[in-house]
């Protein structure tokens, strides 16, 4: 009986979390793609040299535009630290490598969507690293949170690298 009480917190649990990744993808795409322009209106510029937009000379730039420029690139790997972690929470028996996976295939479909819009968006390539970026980072916030709050987790890591040895 104490067994279906547990198993039914956790599945609770990870409704919720399913739940809270969802919104978080539906943020990521309201910020992404939605645009003042109509579709079909602009044009599709796409940058796919990876780096082109991340590393480069910024002498040239006003400090508000580098100030913007540095602000849109963290706000792009942020908004997808959430969605990586509540991917975690909903998804707790998938790997860390699939959520990356997942994460950035989400990028990756963002920005076929701006390209296929036609309505003033980039299409870059360094938007798709540097969201994979904060779901690497989401991954890693919580592995750490899961290894501080779990006292369990140690013993876990050590039974399956044992069992895992020929």
């Amino acid at each position: 009986m104490a067994g279906f009480g547990m198993e039914k917190k956790s599945e609770s649990f990870r409704s919720g979390a399913r739940a809270l990744l969802l919104f978080f993808v539906a943020i990521a795409l309201m910020a992404t793609i939605t645009s003042d322009q109509a579709i079909g209106s602009g044009d599709s510029t796409v940058w796919i040299i990876p780096g082109q937009g991340i590393f480069f000379d910024y002498s040239t730039m006003g400090s508000m535009e580098r100030s913007m420029y540095i602000r849109q690139q963290v706000a792009n790997a942020a908004m997808f630290i959430p969605v990586a972690i509540s991917y975690r929470f909903a998804y707790p028996r998938t790997s860390g490598i699939v959520a990356i996976s997942v994460g950035c295939a989400l990028s990756i479909a963002i920005e076929f969507m701006q390209w296929l819009m036609k309505a003033g968006r980039v299409v870059d390539i360094d938007d798709v690293i540097v969201n994979t970026c904060g779901t690497v980072l989401g991954v890693l916030l919580y592995t750490l949170a899961n290894y501080l709050v779990s006292p369990q987790l140690k013993s876990r890591v050590r039974r399956r690298s044992q069992t895992r040895q020929p």
